[in-house]
């Protein structure tokens, strides 16, 4: 009887495409508006007036993935129980992943001015930087994967190598979009520029990582007959 029943369940492509669609979309609108407040905040950091620069990026950090990880939210509802804890653990990682960044990117700033490193040496960091960034928040993630979706996510482990890969070509994507900026205030163009960097970024990120969240919720985009 149970194995009836499991044959009388298949697995709809179309639903498998639709989830990827949408994840797409969400990761690609919770990064255009994160860096859009990243790149008005840099050009206009006067007005938090005497507050260390650090703690602003670290806020805006803090408040990017609580934006990311609600635009995410709004897809993974329907297919997680408790899905709420998912925008948590999104900002949390990303606090974290901004933390390690801010570090790493003025050791490599440093390097970069007093050293003379390559430019092809630079971008390599940023990449291994990203793999960094992406793993811990890929772990922040797995997290309630592992608690709520159970024995699908024996294989949840790709979930951190999937963030891994798509958060370091993601920041070469975010690096390569701040290179083409002329400028470092606030106008229609550099705004343009930011958010196409912003969707371009989190249209790779999601991507990438929406391959890997279909193939785990797979036995939910199931439906019977």
């Amino acid at each position: 009887m149970h194995k009836q029943n499991l044959q009388s369940h298949h697995l709809n492509p179309h639903n498998g495409l639709i989830l990827w669609e949408k994840w797409v979309l969400a990761t690609a609108v919770g990064e255009l508006v994160g860096l859009s407040i990243f790149a008005l905040v840099s050009s206009n950091h006067s007005i938090f007036g005497n507050i260390n620069t650090h703690t602003i990026l670290l806020l805006v950090g803090t408040v990017e993935g609580a934006i990311l990880g609600f635009s995410q939210w709004l897809v993974l509802r329907r297919y997680i129980h408790k899905a709420t804890w998912w925008i948590l653990a999104t900002t949390i990682g990303s606090l974290l992943a901004w933390l390690i960044g801010l570090a790493v990117s003025i050791a490599m700033a440093f390097a970069f001015t007093f050293h003379g490193i390559k430019t092809t040496t630079l971008l390599l960091g940023v990449v291994w930087l990203g793999a960094v960034v992406g793993t811990v928040l890929g772990f922040a993630q797995w997290l309630v994967l592992k608690a709520y979706v159970r024995v699908y996510i024996r294989q949840s482990g790709w979930w951190m190598a999937a963030n891994a890969l798509a958060w370091a070509l993601g920041l070469f994507v975010a690096f390569m979009g701040a290179g083409i900026q002329k400028s470092d205030g606030f106008s229609v163009q550099t705004a343009l520029i930011g958010a196409a960097t912003g969707a371009a970024m989190g249209s790779v990120i999601g991507g990438i990582t929406g391959i890997v969240l279909v193939w785990l919720l797979k036995p939910r985009l199931r439906q019977s007959h």
